[in-house]
């Protein structure tokens, strides 16, 4: 093969779900995607407040190993219940909003949206969770 040819070899892709965990075949991979986005959320507020992992465990009342383990994504034994205590604790409200699924979708859904400023939010959600 001369220097001007090149091998080209075929890539097989796959379109996503928009659940990388589903897509996976990870196990409750609604919950996974929503502990990842409160975490992604968590992460941002740490390092807007320039807090160390130590002085983010103090707030958050955990140790520092946790909070490691949280900014490297290892969620087991965090559920999401913690993690919205964390954002608390952060000195940030979390809004839950029950109500009716329209008629025209057929499965219920669960959002984490981000509150950009002002109280305006972001018109997409981040985070959805089908049941």
């Amino acid at each position: 093969m001369s220097k001007k040819q090149q091998h080209i070899e075929e890539i097989e892709c796959e379109m996503s779900s928009g659940n990388v965990f589903a897509d996976l075949g990870i196990e409750n991979p609604e919950e996974e995607l929503t502990k990842a986005k409160l975490v992604w959320e968590i992460e941002q507020i740490i390092k807007s407040k320039k807090l160390t992992q130590i002085e983010a465990a103090k707030v958050m009342g955990i140790n520092q190993p946790k909070v490691s383990a949280l900014m490297r994504r290892k969620l087991d034994g965090f559920s999401v219940e913690r993690l919205i205590h964390f954002l608390n604790t952060l000195g940030q409200d979390i809004d839950i909003i029950v109500r009716p699924k329209p008629t025209n979708r057929k499965k219920a859904t669960v959002n984490v949206y981000h509150d950009t400023s002002c109280g305006q939010t972001r018109s997409a959600p981040i985070a959805a969770n089908g049941y």
